[in-house]
């Protein structure tokens, strides 16, 4: 088995929690569950929670086996999350890196060489099966 962990847009939670399904069901470990997270924004009148959130999501960034991005047109923390697990990936050879969806040409960063670039989570699963 495998730690996983998804990265996607606050407003994806409900396909991310999809996903987090299936890889159950195929054995996997789910680290830093983001979508069980209350909505933090507006950020500064919620300073304390996001703290503790951005601590513990690039800790779970950097302790997964495998870091799937869902590329979306926007995003911000996202892209901290993919700095975070390529960093993590140059110094310990992990996570393996996915990005999937339809806008994987929308960052320069998806072209760096640790990570692959896929259509849909199917090819994830067999990548790590």
């Amino acid at each position: 088995f495998m730690k996983i962990y998804i990265s996607a847009r606050f407003g994806k939670k409900q396909i991310v929690s999809e996903i987090y399904k299936k890889l159950h069901k195929l054995g996997h470990e789910i680290i830093g569950d983001w979508t069980q997270h209350k909505s933090v924004k507006p950020y500064d009148i919620n300073k304390t929670v996001s703290r503790e959130y951005a601590i513990q999501d690039l800790e779970s960034v950097r302790k997964s086996d495998v870091f799937i991005l869902i590329s979306d047109e926007a995003g911000t923390g996202m892209y901290v999350e993919l700095g975070a697990a390529i960093s993590s990936n140059l110094e310990d050879g992990k996570p393996l890196i996915f990005v999937v969806g339809e806008h994987i040409s929308r960052s320069m960063f998806y072209f760096h060489p640790s990570v692959k670039r896929v259509s849909n989570v199917e090819e994830v699963f067999n990548a790590i099966s």
